[in-house]
C-alpha cells in the first residue's frame, strides 16, 4: 500500500493489527469498532487501553521512526483508516488542533506504558516459571530434576523465548544449570538457591 494513501481497512474481531516490536509506516484513525492496546513482557500482557470510534493510535511509529511500543487488537469487527507519512506530515503542518489532541493522548497512553510496568511483567513472568518448577519438584518429592523449558513454558503460559530468559535469570542466581532446552536441578542447595530468589523477587 502507499504509504501516504488512505483507504479503509476491515479487521475481524481478535485480528492483530500490528505487535509490539514490528516496524511501523502507518498510523491508524478508528472508523468503527475498538481496538486494545497491551504491552506484552515474558508472556504476560498489560493493558495500556481500549480505543473506539474517533480515536487514533500508531502514531508514536510515525513521530520517533521507531518501532511499535505496543501490540494491537481487533476487540470487534474494526474499520480502520490508515494513515502514512505523507498524510501524516500535511496533518501536523495544517491542523494544530490534530496535532494537540494527538500529543495530549499520545501523553496519556505513555503514561500507561512505562518502565516499571515492563519490569513488573517480566518480574511475574520468572516467578510463574520458578513456581511451576516448584510444584514439580514437590510433586515428585525431589531434590533434584531435568526439567524441559518448553513444556515448563507451557504450564506458565509463556513463549519458548521468555520461558529460557526466565529460566536463565534463575540459573543466574545459582538455581540449578540450563543447558539445550534442559533446566537441570542438581541438588537440595540449588533447590533452597530458587526459593530464596522467588522470595526475593516477590517482595521486590
Amino acid at each position: 500500500m502507499d504509504s501516504g494513501r488512505m483507504e479503509d481497512l476491515q479487521v475481524p474481531k481478535g485480528s492483530l493489527i500490528f505487535r509490539q516490536g514490528d516496524a511501523g509506516d502507518q498510523m491508524f484513525l478508528i472508523g468503527d469498532g475498538r481496538v486494545r492496546l497491551f504491552l506484552e513482557s515474558e508472556g504476560n500482557q498489560k493493558e495500556v487501553g481500549v480505543l473506539g470510534p474517533g480515536d487514533f493510535f500508531g502514531e508514536l511509529a510515525l513521530l520517533r521512526d521507531a518501532p511499535r511500543s505496543a501490540t494491537a487488537e481487533a476487540v470487534e469487527d474494526t474499520t480502520l483508516l490508515p494513515i502514512g507519512r505523507d498524510v501524516f506530515a500535511m496533518l501536523v503542518q495544517d491542523d494544530l488542533d490534530t496535532v494537540f489532541r494527538m500529543m495530549r493522548n499520545l501523553g496519556e497512553r505513555l503514561a500507561r506504558t512505562n518502565i516499571p510496568i515492563q519490569i513488573l511483567l517480566m518480574r511475574l513472568g520468572r516467578i510463574r516459571i520458578g513456581l511451576c518448577a516448584l510444584k514439580r519438584l514437590l510433586a515428585a518429592d525431589a531434590r533434584s530434576a531435568v526439567m524441559d523449558v518448553v513444556a515448563l513454558g507451557q504450564e506458565a503460559g509463556m513463549g519458548l523465548r521468555a520461558a529460557t530468559e526466565a529460566v536463565e535469570a534463575w540459573v543466574e542466581a545459582g538455581a540449578g544449570v540450563y543447558d539445550e532446552g534442559r533446566w537441570r536441578m542438581e541438588s537440595a542447595e540449588q533447590v533452597i538457591k530458587l526459593v530464596d530468589a522467588l522470595s526475593v523477587l516477590a517482595e521486590a
